[in-house]
């Protein structure tokens, strides 16, 4: 049983908190992976999502991007474990740049092949049969490049004299959807997931696998500034030993959240703000208003101990209602349930499923996120800039004044 994080990514100005928080989450051993779904919209956020994460999915609607990645190379020798829809394309280089190219299970899984500037030097007609598991172990041994697969070489051929192999770049060809697994070098069990279009449906798709049946998956925005990791692994319990669906953090700046926080537990003071009960659990003032958001995020940072430390004479509250998903976590034995959501995931999820579905969504309350803007407090003013500032120095007094069983 994994807990799998996964995050909506993403602007490298919030994902360099929110890193902080999921670091110390995995060496704490409270999560085991992080799954950074690309969905960036440019391309300086992109680079960055690339540099703190490995690459595991890879994704295209045409020939496929090389993207780089970082695994221990021992006597000119590396390996990789992968799946894909059809064909895998493998790049070496030296140190002088010198190039050669491996594609395997090509042209209808027909052929494999090894080039160099699109030469072809060798090829090999051996049918794949598997291409969805398949382990190879690339090395080059006296001059020769081989490719074996399950220790049988698969094809051959040979290289430039004195060939060390600096770098490694992997991509899947026309409409090829992969998966790599592979030892890494830096960044570990954080994984780069790239997707072929910017909409929600590989994410959905991606764990609609058995492979993650017995798992609990974390849903988060990119722009999470703060995660009570002491309390996270009684949120996960919760989740794991309760038949619900989505189970929802207790999220600061989340306007249902806001109003029980404020209405059922006097946490925050009727003359700082008047938070409602938005329209069946969307909009309302809170989500509007950036000057409302921001006090609600300063007093929140000002009286964290308040908020964190609430004995709660409940745990949990049935919404029935709309409700943002900033952060919930679901199980995946039941992914098979939203699998088809994400045409409007969050009224799907939270407002559809639970009419049609008979959906059980909670919002738990001992475990606290915070979330930091919606578009509309962003049009009205919100600071985020100051805000970001102050959750940075904020996760400085988190770390050092709760006392993480962990090496920091």
């Amino acid at each position: 049983m994994k807990t799998i994080l996964t995050v909506f990514a993403g602007r490298k100005k919030n994902l360099e908190i929110l890193k902080k928080y999921l670091c110390l989450a995995l060496e704490s051993k409270i999560i085991d992976e992080v799954h950074f779904w690309n969905n960036t919209r440019n391309k300086d956020d992109e680079e960055y999502l690339k540099t703190i994460s490995n690459l595991r999915r890879t994704s295209s609607s045409n020939d496929g991007n090389y993207n780089k990645i970082f695994t221990p190379i021992i006597n000119n020798t590396f390996s990789l474990t992968f799946s894909a829809t059809n064909d895998v394309h493998i790049k070496i280089s030296d140190i002088n740049s010198k190039t050669y190219e491996i594609v395997l299970g090509g042209w209808g899984n027909t052929k494999s092949v090894i080039r160099e500037n699109n030469i072809e030097l060798a090829n090999s007609n051996k049918n794949i049969k598997n291409v969805n598991e398949m382990a190879i172990n690339i090395s080059i041994i006296n001059d020769q490049l081989l490719i074996k697969d399950n220790n049988e070489t698969l094809i051959s051929t040979k290289v430039i004299n004195g060939f060390n192999i600096q770098n490694i770049y992997i991509k899947t060809g026309f409409r090829s959807i992969g998966n790599f697994y592979y030892d890494t070098v830096n960044n570990h069990n954080f994984y780069f997931m790239d997707t072929c279009k910017k909409t929600w449906e590989n994410y959905y798709n991606y764990y609609h696998n058995s492979r993650f049946t017995d798992d609990i998956i974390i849903k988060s925005d990119d722009d999470i500034v703060f995660i009570d990791l002491l309390k996270l692994p009684k949120f996960l319990e919760f989740v794991k030993n309760n038949d619900y669906d989505l189970v929802y953090a207790n999220t600061i700046n989340n306007g249902v959240a806001a109003y029980y926080q404020q209405n059922k537990y006097n946490l925050i003071p009727k003359n700082l703000m008047d938070l409602e009960y938005p329209n069946n659990g969307l909009c309302g003032s809170l989500w509007q208003s950036g000057q409302k958001a921001e006090k609600l995020h300063n007093y929140f940072i000002d009286n964290s101990e308040q908020f964190l430390n609430f004995n709660y004479n409940e745990l949990s509250i049935q919404i029935k209602t709309r409700y943002s998903i900033n952060f919930f976590a679901y199980k995946g034995k039941n992914w098979h349930k939203i699998v088809n959501a994400f045409e409007d995931d969050e009224h799907n999820l939270t407002v559809k499923y639970v009419s049609e579905k008979n959906f059980k969504n909670v919002l738990y309350f001992d475990f606290y996120v915070a979330h930091l803007s919606f578009y509309k407090q962003v049009e009205t003013g919100i600071n985020l800039d100051s805000l970001i500032d102050k959750y940075n120095k904020f996760y400085e007094k988190f770390k050092t004044t709760f006392a993480f069983p962990i090496s920091l």
